[in-house]
Order: structure tokens, then C-alpha cells, then sequence
């Protein structure tokens, strides 16, 4: 994927979005589905399941919490994979304290690092991540190569065609414009790039997600539309992760794109009367040949 991490972009991290309950119920809703699929555990036998792009280890958790709730505890390879070192010792603490009878392993690398990591795999996640990837067939190869025939693939993502729920989209303008505003008014130094398109809006539609995923050889596709209420907290805490900062503001430094969106995510809900602004996740859940 290669995006950078710097001692900056470790000050506007996706955690403070993460930590919301709508956004735990999500990826505990994904995590079900994609687990119910497990087969019955042989004598034994190891289940290795793969969380990439785990982040600071909330889906990692979650995934432990429903093996537990399925009664599976022994046996158990739960391997967390992700660029950031950061992000991998939040990762190791949040296991550690959870108290869950699995002990996960978390290692640093990219997707195309998976093949020399694991093998072989019974279930792999790879959660709110895969629009920031620009070829995405290519990632569905990958996860493809390292499971195991009828291994089963959970993934989601709350940016694609579809993801803003009919009339909401004009509180994503205004924010946007509101934010331009606070920037030229407070900080007229401070320009626009025309030059960065983010990689964050090459958005996919649910078919072609679809289409992509069969012709990674995954012959059984279930996908669900579901709806989150967010809100305006959780979208200013969404503002305040780097990425998003680079996709809505291109060329503003972090600290400002940071402080403009936030002032005028609560603008424009005063604006537009609103205290939250629903949004639809797609839910996939792909099962190997």
C-alpha cells in the first residue's frame, strides 16, 4: 500500500474513530458472519486465522472474543499483520489487557508480505482498508493465495458507491466547504492541492466488488449493507486520522487540515440541524474454491 507512517501521522490515528460503538458493532456484525462459516474443529488440528491491516487490534479482539463464544480456544494461530509498528504495539498492549484465553501474534508488514508470513489459512480479515488499496483484484489474489480451499474471507468497507445513505451527501460538502473556509480565513497561507488525488476515493461499487472477488477465485460471495449511526463526534474523530485529512484537504498540513475539520464538522451539523449523519458499510464474506 505504501503509505508512509512518520512521527506526524502517528498523532492522527484511526483509533479515536475505532473506539466508537457503532464502529466495534460493524466489525463484530462482519466477524460473526464470516466465522459462522467455520467448520467443526478436528482433533487437533490448528485454525490459523489472519487479521491484515489489523491497525491498533480491535477487530484482532473481536475475532478472539467470537472464537471464545464458539467454544474454540485451543489451537488457536491468530496472527495481526500491519505496516505500522505503532499501531502493532497499541495492538499487543489492547491483547494483553483484554484478559481472552487466545494470545494473538502481531507482525509488522504489507500485504504482499502475507505469502512469507502465513499459509494455508482458515479465515482472514481485512477490515475497513481495502479502498485505501489501488488494485484491489490484485489484493484479492493475495488473500486468495494464502488460504486454504474453503478458507473464508471477511471484508468491509464504509467507502464505495453506496456508502452515503440517500440526503446525507450534502452534509459531506458542506463540512468539506466549511473547512476551506476556516483555512483561507485563519491560515490564507495554507493551499489546496490540485495534483493529489487521494487514493481513499477510488470507490468501487458493491457489484464490482462482487466481480472482483470471483475472479479471485471466491465462488460464494455474501455481502450485507449495513447502516451505522455516526455521530458528529465520531466524524470529527474520523477527521483527525491522517488519511482522511489527505483525502478531504490534499496538500494542508496535518495540524491545520486536523483543526479546520473539526471546526466545521459541528458547523455544518448546526447548519443542517443534525447531531448524527448515518452511513452504510458494506459487509463481504467470500469463501474460497
Amino acid at each position: 500500500m505504501g503509505l508512509i507512517e512518520t512521527d506526524e501521522t502517528n498523532l492522527y490515528t484511526f483509533e479515536p474513530f475505532a473506539a466508537h460503538e457503532f464502529y466495534t458493532e460493524v466489525n463484530r456484525a462482519l466477524v460473526k458472519q464470516t466465522l459462522a462459516h467455520l467448520k467443526p474443529a478436528a482433533d487437533n488440528a490448528t485454525l490459523t486465522i489472519v487479521d491484515m491491516a489489523c491497525g491498533t487490534g480491535a477487530v484482532t479482539r473481536l475475532i478472539a472474543e467470537e472464537l471464545v463464544r464458539q467454544g474454540r480456544t485451543d489451537n488457536i494461530k491468530l496472527v495481526g499483520v500491519d505496516p505500522s509498528a505503532e499501531a502493532l504495539r497499541r495492538a499487543e498492549k489492547g491483547m494483553e489487557e483484554s484478559g481472552l484465553p487466545i494470545t494473538a501474534t502481531f507482525l509488522q508488514g504489507e500485504a504482499e508480505d502475507l505469502p512469507k508470513i502465513v499459509q494455508n489459512v482458515d479465515a482472514a480479515f481485512f477490515c475497513n482498508a481495502i479502498h485505501l488499496v489501488p488494485d484491489k483484484l490484485a489484493a484479492f489474489q493475495q488473500v486468495s493465495s494464502i488460504l486454504a480451499p474453503g478458507g473464508i474471507f471477511g471484508c468491509n468497507s464504509a467507502f464505495y458507491e453506496g456508502t452515503y445513505v440517500p440526503g446525507t451527501e450534502r452534509f459531506y460538502r458542506l463540512w468539506t466547504r466549511r473547512a476551506v473556509g476556516w483555512l483561507k480565513k485563519e491560515h490564507p497561507e495554507a493551499h489546496l492541492s490540485r495534483e493529489a488525488k487521494a487514493m481513499a476515493m477510488q470507490w468501487l461499487t458493491k457489484d464490482q466488488y462482487i466481480q472482483d472477488l470471483q475472479q479471485s477465485g471466491f465462488e460464494k460471495v455474501e455481502t450485507q449493507q449495513t447502516d451505522a449511526i455516526i455521530s458528529l463526534d465520531g466524524w470529527r474523530d474520523l477527521g483527525q486520522y491522517w488519511l482522511f485529512i489527505e483525502g478531504a484537504l490534499p496538500g494542508i498540513p496535518l495540524a491545520l487540515g486536523a483543526q479546520a475539520l473539526d471546526v466545521a464538522v459541528y458547523q455544518a451539523g448546526e447548519e443542517m440541524g443534525l447531531k448524527e449523519v448515518p452511513r452504510t458499510w458494506l459487509q463481504m464474506v467470500a469463501i474460497k474454491n
